[in-house]
């Protein structure tokens, strides 16, 4: 037998073995091995050709382990790139649907606007609305008459104006023709004067030239005394113009601060009716309960008190008066809207519990808000709560009238949805009931109304239930006051058995009851089964209501005042315009007159100069002889009475004058109060045409309430028909994505698997090179046993000296202790060499440098030597001999 075959047979011993063979500083016996027998020499070739073909074979499954796993996973990359694409599209597909969505959801918001508008479009809405629209028609035809009234006054008092100021120039142009004769008159007289002084009176001439000069000098002061007058008439017309300018300013500013202040609290006013009418519009039922206060005083004394309190019945007995009359006052009427809104089955009434379910929270939190207690949420978990808890009921056919509460069936359904006992309930029965034949023939407002009688029997006809139930849904019970509180509702069948209430009954017939379930948050203890995530309300509460009435009434009375202001601010404004004109009239008066005044100063200056020539031609004729004496005196006297005549007609002609001007300024006065007036009457005008346009757009929107309906519902079809298309689009672009990734995810398998099928092909090719160093290194091993006596053991002793047995001798210095290599008794065989596996191990060892394996043995710095290298070289060994003595068994199974 070779040294390979005794290797294969000992393997299995090693392997028992094993645990003694590595232990470090162990004694271990080395078996003692025969050299292989000739016979046996072609067997062990045929073995190492059959190892070099399985090497061989083993390289070319990995080179086709390596290709099959590069395609697979490329086609894998390929696929993933597929499905992610297709994801994406997926993707922008589904966001296309949620905004298709959203588009829906705005056009039905927009056709809810719509229907609330055509509600409110009644017969009578509309003839109040064309009522008043012809009254405002009315009252601004008055305003008209009053502009026309007004501007004729205006017309008249301009004509006054004109008639006056054509009088006054008339009068100026005879004052100033009267002034012109007079000064000619005066002229001849000088001249006839001159004439008869010239001749018989020289000296009285020359005399009479000085007075002349000295009453021209007198004139000319005097002139001068009226140029100054004048001028100081125009400096005070001018700053009363001033004056009147600067009111004018201030009252247009004042008009403009009015107008802006108009402007915002129209505005204000207007946002306030829009937000009250938005308001009402998401109110959905505006029946609501209202709690008076005496009431709400006998509930809260009551609730506050104990059993056995000495005022207990007293309070119980208040309460009971004041709930009754609370409840006769109340009562619920129709919706219009919800009265044609059928629901004919449990599926029908199904798409409604969110909206009922709202609505009850409504009613609740409005009683909640009067009396200042926690407001209640609603919640996916609470909803479904409810509709578990009715359903049942109802197929427990739960008879609340005669067993009350099902407390039973409510923990059960509690706890199974996570929560820690049952929830709190209140049951209201009979409020409706189906035919005989079990036909609903129900609509949306019975159920609300069936809601609303719930809650009024709760608050207000409690007192069998000492208050209980009231307590409940008031939230005044103080030691749940600070915990979070989740209602629902919900509506369950009961089918009587027999006649019910003398009507006859077949097994159709059925009583539809109602169910109020609240939790707290404390009782939830599993948020996985009772989902807390809020359902937003989109209905405002009756106190929000309330303070925007309250809020539009006080936005209307501000913008009364306002509007009030700006029309006495116009007033005001067109007044200090009228003065302004006035004033601006007098100073252009005041200004004719100072002009007039410095002519008649020039005229006066320049008859000055006239005289002083005179006085120089009166001296000179004294010299001149007098001739003609009788005829000159008689022309000086007609001069004389010429001038009387003209300084007569002069005086007269100032005095018309002077009348004029007074009867001009009062016709300018008269002129200004009627533009005042004439302004007042037209923004009584402008106010009474805008509240016109506002009632009739208002006419008009109601006569148009049906037409824009209409619109809103085909915006609606059309929305649905996008939505219902794009949700299409998203569901085949999903399914194709899905598709797509399970195409990916099954090339990926593949693509591993070939990935393994890879490393187990490099690992059977491992194998079997390791197999070959084995049998290289054995071969090393026989071939150094050849110059030796085969007929002697071969032994290695315990202390690491090597015979030469055809390992390498090592250095004295670093003494290799193998602990797998012990001192033997020589096993005798004429026919065989001793190989042990210390020596294959040795060779093996040689084989992938020795020297390294020594070198690691030493401890670093230390110099000392680590008793694990016996360790190491035994698990080696164990591992090599053992892979080689299952070579064999193996080579069918991992092929």
């Amino acid at each position: 037998m070779s040294n390979k075959s005794n290797l294969t047979v000992l393997s299995t011993t090693l392997a028992a073995t094993g645990a003694v063979v590595v232990g470090a500083g162990t004694t271990a016996h080395a078996d003692t091995v025969k050299a292989p027998a000739p016979e046996q020499v072609q067997t062990v070739k045929a073995q190492d050709q059959k190892l070099d073909d399985d090497i061989n074979q083993a390289q070319n499954d990995v080179n086709d382990a390596q290709k099959n796993a590069d395609q697979t996973q490329n086609a894998a990359n390929d696929a993933k790139q597929t499905a992610d694409d297709s994801q994406k599209h997926a993707d922008q597909a589904s966001d296309q649907a949620n905004q298709a969505q959203d588009d829906l959801n705005d056009a039905e918001s927009n056709e809810q606007a719509a229907q609330d508008k055509a509600d409110h479009a009644t017969d009578d809405a509309i003839n109040q609305a064309q009522d008043d629209v012809n009254d405002q028609k009315k009252q601004n035809d008055q305003a008209n008459q009053d502009v026309e009234n007004a501007q004729n006054d205006v017309n008249h008092a301009q004509d006054n104006v004109n008639d006056a100021q054509s009088n006054v120039n008339q009068a100026q142009n005879d004052a100033n023709q009267a002034d012109d004769a007079a000064s000619k008159a005066q002229d001849d007289v000088n001249d006839a004067q001159a004439d008869l002084d010239k001749g018989n009176h020289a000296q009285a001439d020359l005399d009479q030239a000085q007075d002349d000069l000295n009453h021209a000098q007198d004139n000319a002061s005097k002139a001068q005394a009226g140029a100054n007058q004048a001028d100081q008439a125009q400096n005070d017309a001018a700053q009363k113009a001033n004056d009147a300018k600067q009111h004018a300013d201030d009252a247009a500013k004042a008009q403009n601060d009015a107008q802006h202040k108009a402007d915002v609290a129209n505005k204000a006013q207007d946002d306030a009716q829009k937000a009250l009418d938005d308001a009402k519009s998401h109110q959905g039922n505006p029946n609501q309960v209202h709690m008076t206060q005496d009431y709400i005083d006998a509930l809260k004394a009551f609730t506050n008190s104990y059993y056995g309190d000495p005022n207990y019945q007293t309070l119980l007995d208040n309460l009971t008066k004041a709930a009754q009359k609370n409840y006769e006052a109340t009562g619920y009427v129709p919706v219009d809207g919800n009265t044609q809104i059928k629901i004919n089955s449990q599926a029908d009434l199904n798409k409604y519990l969110n909206e009922l379910n709202q609505y009850a929270q409504q009613l609740i939190n409005g009683i909640r808000d009067q009396l200042g207690t926690k407001d209640v949420e609603i919640s996916k978990g609470s909803e479904e709560l409810s509709r578990r808890l009715a359903d049942a009921y109802t197929n427990n056919n739960w008879n609340g009238m005669t067993g009350g509460h099902d407390a039973a069936t409510n923990t059960e359904v509690a706890n199974g949805m996570g929560l820690d006992g049952s929830s709190a309930q209140d049951l209201a029965f009979g409020y409706f009931t189906s035919n005989m034949h079990g036909d609903w023939n129900f609509t949306l407002d019975d159920f609300m109304k069936a809601l609303y009688n719930s809650v009024l029997e709760w608050m207000f006809d409690d007192e069998a239930s000492e208050w209980g139930h009231t307590t409940s849904v008031a939230g005044l019970d103080a030691s749940d006051a600070d915990y979070t509180e989740y209602i629902g509702i919900g509506f369950w069948k009961f089918n009587p058995e027999g006649d019910y209430n003398g009507i006859p009954n077949t097994d159709d017939m059925f009583r539809l009851d109602t169910m109020l379930n609240l939790t707290y948050d404390y009782m939830i203890r599993d948020t996985s089964k009772f989902d807390t995530t809020p359902i937003k309300s989109g209905v405002p509460s009756q106190s929000t209501i309330d303070q925007l009435e309250n809020d539009l009434k006080t936005k209307q009375a501000d913008a009364n005042a306002a509007n009030q202001a700006l029309a006495t601010a116009k007033a005001n404004n067109a007044k200090a315009q009228a003065a302004l004109n006035a004033a601006n009239a007098a100073l252009n008066a005041a200004k004719a007159n100072q002009a007039k005044a410095h002519a008649n100063l020039t005229q006066a200056q320049a008859a000055v100069k006239d005289a002083k020539a005179a006085v120089v031609a009166a001296q000179h004729a004294l010299d001149e002889a007098n001739a003609n004496h009788a005829a000159k005196q008689k022309a000086l006297d007609d001069a004389k009475a010429k001038l009387a005549n003209a300084k007569a007609n002069q005086a007269q002609k100032h005095a018309i004058l002077n009348d004029a001007n007074a009867k001009l300024a009062k016709a300018n006065n008269a002129l200004a109060d009627a533009q005042a007036k004439l302004a007042a009457a037209q923004a009584v005008l402008a106010a009474g045409q805008q509240a016109l346009a506002d009632k009739e757009a208002k006419l008009n929107d109601l006569k148009n309430a049906d037409k824009a309906l209409a619109d809103a519902k085909a915006a609606v079809e059309a929305a649905q028909k996008a939505y219902d298309d794009a949700k299409t689009a998203a569901n085949q672009a999903q399914i194709e994505a899905d598709g797509d990734q399970v195409v990916y995810e099954h090339l990926q398998a593949l693509a591993d698997k070939a990935v393994k099928a890879l490393a187990d092909a490099k690992a059977r090719l491992a194998q079997l090179e390791h197999q070959r160093d084995i049998n290289d290194a054995i071969d090393g091993v026989d071939n150094g046993s050849k110059g030796s006596d085969e007929s002697h053991d071969v032994n290695t002793n315990h202390n690491g000296s090597n015979t030469s047995n055809g390992i390498n001798s090592l250095d004295t210095s670093n003494t290799w202790d193998d602990p797998t290599v012990l001192n033997n008794s020589a096993m005798s065989n004429d026919s065989s060499k001793i190989v042990t596996p210390a020596m294959v191990a040795a060779r093996a060892m040689s084989n992938r440098s020795r020297s390294q394996v020594i070198k690691a043995s030493i401890l670093p710095q230390t110099g000392e030597t680590n008793n694990n290298e016996g360790s190491m070289i035994g698990l080696a060994l164990l591992s090599l001999l053992g892979a080689f003595g299952l070579a064999k068994t193996s080579r069918r199974r991992m092929h």
